[in-house]
């Protein structure tokens, strides 16, 4: 390897000599004091930058690119950061609502909270983390600050599934104040529910507030449902068909309270 080296050289002596002598000279010349040599300077100088403009501007454009990756990732921790703090102060909010209607409350009610949702295909349901060792059963009405929202359908150790009020086989008997008239209540859509086999001489209007009637085995009386929307009268059945409005989001519910004993 090295003898190949010095045969080369020895073959390219002349070249070797000659391109060094030019390089040196150059160099000379660029770094002399001199002035006569400035427009030489200054043209070796303009070639240089020339050549070095397209590295120069790679590296500025690259250095740009992740200044810019770095804040795109400031910006979306900062947004990350924001979002937690207002989801914090919601759910504050929200937790001191449940408290305030616990302490306001006769009835035997445990606060829980929603761990998982939809698990059931059949029916709508959520998943909440307290289960038999907290009392719960079967058929145990759930309720919120805003009325009712279900009835535990069915109990673990430590966890229970609700059934919701926004499914289709949902069925509670409510009872309309001031006039007492009674009824049965199932979802229709967004938030709206209808209540069927109400009298057609009714004393019934938007406005009225619409509570349970205690008839049957899993409802106490008198816990909230909502209010009347609107009313309207079948023209074939004796009966008038009452749209009520429940309160809560069922879409954003995070925290309930499930009644014992």
């Amino acid at each position: 390897m090295l003898f190949r080296l010095l045969v080369t050289l020895q073959k390219n002596k002349h070249h070797i000599a000659f391109l060094l002598s030019v390089i040196l000279s150059l160099t000379f010349i660029y770094y002399s004091p001199s002035s006569e040599y400035s427009y030489f300077q200054h043209s070796i100088n303009s070639v240089t930058n020339y050549i070095k403009s397209p590295f120069t501007r790679f590296s500025e454009l690259s250095k740009a690119r992740l200044e810019n990756e770095m804040l795109r990732e400031q910006l979306l921790l900062k947004t990350l950061e924001k979002e937690a703090l207002v989801a914090q102060g919601a759910e504050n909010i929200k937790l001191k609502e449940m408290l305030e209607f616990r302490d306001t409350q006769k009835l035997n009610i445990i606060a829980a909270k929603i761990i998982n949702k939809g698990l059931t295909t059949s029916i709508n349901t959520v998943t909440i983390d307290i289960g038999s060792l907290n009392g719960v059963k079967a058929n145990d009405p759930v309720i919120t600050p805003n009325g009712v929202i279900g009835k535990i359908y069915s109990v673990e150790s430590e966890t229970a599934v609700v059934h919701l009020i926004n499914d289709p086989d949902f069925r509670i008997g409510v009872r309309f104040l001031p006039s007492a008239e009674t009824g049965i209540l199932r979802w229709k859509a967004n938030n709206i529910c209808e209540v069927r086999e109400v009298y057609k001489n009714s004393e019934i209007n938007v406005g009225d507030n619409v509570i349970t009637s205690g008839l049957g085995d899993i409802f106490p009386p008198g816990l909230p449902i909502g209010p009347v929307t609107s009313v309207a009268d079948t023209r074939d059945e004796f009966q008038k068909i009452v749209s009520v409005k429940i309160k809560e989001n069922l879409n954003a519910l995070y925290y309930l309270f499930v009644i014992i004993d």
